[in-house]
């Protein structure tokens, strides 16, 4: 099944309505002086089918996505009738800066030329920024963090929008103020440290057997830190399960 998405916005007098890979205009196009059988296609028609594609494809509610097509400057002329533009694939993904884009033009659903629509795509996010300078293992708290508007150098890019992505996160790399954080300088923070007493846990079927320990390093709740059974003073492997709590395989 094909979802359409009926886009609300009218051009002089069109009704934009966009597919899965396709767009199209429906209702009059502006005729060419003195030529009643044919009208003309907009770089505005053009601009307004390769944004609509975009943002199908990689729009979030944080952006801000513009296009200045560059080519064709003059109109397109076609016979009259019900203008269909549809977009083809392309390369560079999301990316912003000059980008290429080829669109079919059909008229009454009758194929008539492929047009290259050059055009410079800018796009804008609200992204989460540090308030002051943050280092190494800190943890991110929500009056650390402001939103900033920023370009972006592609629809696909890491930047935290949310603060809730953050918040809580332990710092990987130095972040300074005002600058966009990226998901990859941010990771879960050790509920284990080294040095903090810990429970060992060993399970086997319905059989639990429980002994205090020592961590030997720090861990997130999945890694495999060692730890220092305080009984018999020998280290072991254990799965961090949660804060204070270790499991060691029978």
């Amino acid at each position: 099944m094909t979802i359409i998405l009926v886009l609300g916005f009218l051009l002089g007098g069109n009704v934009w309505v966009v597919g899965e890979g396709t767009a199209y205009a429906e209702g009059p196009v502006s005729s060419p002086r003195g030529r009643t059988d044919m009208q003309s296609v907009r770089a505005g028609d053009f601009e307004q089918v390769v944004l609509a594609e975009l943002t199908r494809r990689y729009g979030r509610p944080h952006h801000q996505l513009s296009l200045r097509v560059m080519f064709p400057s003059q109109l397109v002329e076609v016979p009259k009738g019900k203008l269909h533009l549809e977009i083809g694939e392309w390369s560079g993904g999301g990316r912003t800066g000059r980008r290429s884009f080829r669109v079919g033009v059909f008229v009454n659903q009758q194929f008539i030329q492929t047009v290259n629509v050059v055009g410079e795509v800018k796009a804008q996010a609200e992204v989460a920024t540090p308030i002051r300078w943050l280092k190494p293992k800190d943890v991110v708290a929500a009056e650390d963090l402001a939103s900033l508007m920023v370009d972006v150098p592609s629809l696909t890019h890491d930047f935290v929008l949310d603060f809730e992505e953050a918040i809580g996160k332990q710092v990987l790399r130095p972040l300074p103020p005002r600058q966009p954080i990226r998901k990859i300088m941010l990771d879960h923070p050790p509920v284990i440290h080294k040095g903090d007493r810990v429970m060992i846990e060993v399970r086997n079927g319905g059989l639990l057997v429980q002994t205090v320990g020592l961590a030997k390093a720090a861990g997130k709740a999945g890694e495999t830190i060692l730890v220092q059974n305080q009984t018999s003073g020998r280290d072991v492997l254990g799965t961090v399960m949660a804060a204070g709590l270790v499991e060691v395989g029978f």
